[in-house]
């Protein structure tokens, strides 16, 4: 019987746009892998140019992106940063993420994800229909500006 730890964290991941329709067994296994930790304020996540192999969902605080020194974005809670790191075995970051405030976070490593992507297939098609819609967005963006 999962603990109220665990409960808290399937709902944490089940609120995110990413996991919103994966099923309980796979949200369940996301949660058994995620790891917590509370981030100290100005403290880095995600080093632009490294390789990293973790996700985060940030469950409270907020965090900043900042791509070449400038900020670009402020990540509020609920949100998943790094999530190309939990598909590809050495992703390297895109931009830094810095906290804003203390913040604390489920940590998933790329070792841990890539185990239940094998064995949840509807949770690998749920996150590569919410990666298309992300990079359709992008798209937009892009031609816009």
């Amino acid at each position: 019987m999962p603990s109220r730890q665990s409960d808290a964290k399937i709902d944490r991941l089940r609120s995110l746009e990413l996991f919103k329709n994966a099923d309980k067994r796979a949200l369940e296994a996301l949660a058994s892998a995620a790891d917590e930790a509370t981030i100290a304020p100005g403290k880095t996540l995600v080093s632009e140019g490294h390789l990293h192999n973790e996700g985060y969902v940030i469950v409270s605080g907020s965090v900043e992106v900042a791509v070449g020194g400038k900020v670009v974005a402020e990540i509020p809670a609920g949100e998943l940063i790094g999530e190309l790191a939990l598909l590809t075995a050495k992703s390297v970051a895109s931009a830094t993420v810095t906290a804003k405030t203390e913040t604390s976070v489920l940590v998933i490593p790329y070792n841990r994800f890539d185990k239940i992507l094998d064995d949840n297939p509807t949770l690998t098609k749920a996150i590569a229909t919410q990666l298309a819609h992300r990079l359709i967005k992008m798209d937009q963006l892009f031609e816009e500006g």
